[in-house]
């Protein structure tokens, strides 16, 4: 299928420099519209259309999307159909007893709210629960000015026996990337955190409570002491 797409924009391959050269067409009404998609999904090109909105050079922008459409079905552009990975995060704690908080007060955030727990209990991100804990959630609002609903971890963090498992050094990093290297490729993983299942006994450690009632995790959320360290340990088995 690339081979088919490099030959339709007259590409080429260089070997002695490892460059791709693409003849895209001038034409930037829409980018689909160089490129025939019949068996792809209109949401998916809508969504790799919008991945190249900032890019202002019309041949750049048809010479990636001639690249990216082939490879279409790597992007997950649903809400719901959330991966499950082979690893699950622990919770492991030293003795102590359940601890139980009062919901925070939401003003004019209880709406956003109890639209996100719906999405998420569709999902199956969370489930309803009768757990002896109960953390306080709270919305608190992103850079692009929408609401995320955030669970105070505080007490169960203060029990929770540290992962030593140890995460990568920016420096060695920032080193490797720079050494010889003109280009670096990065993924943005959706829902990175959401693909990681908790253990089922530990599930009930992780209940928040609402004005609307008491839910727990089915995966793993940012916010918990050990989370960095778990998904650390998945890249790492990837």
């Amino acid at each position: 299928m690339v081979a088919n797409t490099v030959t339709e924009h007259a590409s080429s391959f260089s070997c002695n420099d490892t460059s791709l050269h693409i003849s895209c067409p001038r034409n930037d009404s829409s980018i689909s519209d160089s490129l025939s998609t019949p068996d792809v999904n209109s949401t998916v090109l809508e969504h790799i259309n919008s991945l190249l909105n900032h890019i202002k050079d019309s041949q750049q922008k048809h010479a990636l999307y001639s690249l990216l459409v082939p490879f279409h079905k790597v992007f997950d552009t649903t809400k719901h159909n959330i991966a499950r990975t082979p690893i699950s995060h622990l919770i492991n704690t030293v003795s102590h007893y359940p601890f139980a908080c009062r919901p925070y007060p939401q003003a004019n955030k209880e709406e956003t709210m109890y639209t996100l727990i719906q999405e998420f209990l569709h999902a199956g991100l969370i489930s309803e629960s009768n757990s002896p804990y109960a953390a306080p959630a709270l919305m608190v609002k992103k850079k692009d000015g929408s609401l995320r609903l955030v669970v105070d971890y505080k007490k169960l963090n203060a029990v929770t026996i540290k992962d030593s498992s140890p995460l990568p050094n920016m420096e060695d990093t920032r080193q490797k990337i720079g050494r010889g290297r003109s280009y670096f490729s990065k993924l943005d993983l959706k829902s990175g955190f959401y693909q990681i299942p908790i253990t089922d006994q530990d599930k009930k450690k992780t209940a928040f409570i609402t004005p609307f009632g008491l839910y727990q995790f089915n995966v793993l959320l940012m916010g918990l002491r050990n989370s960095p360290p778990t998904f650390q340990r998945v890249m790492i088995h990837t």
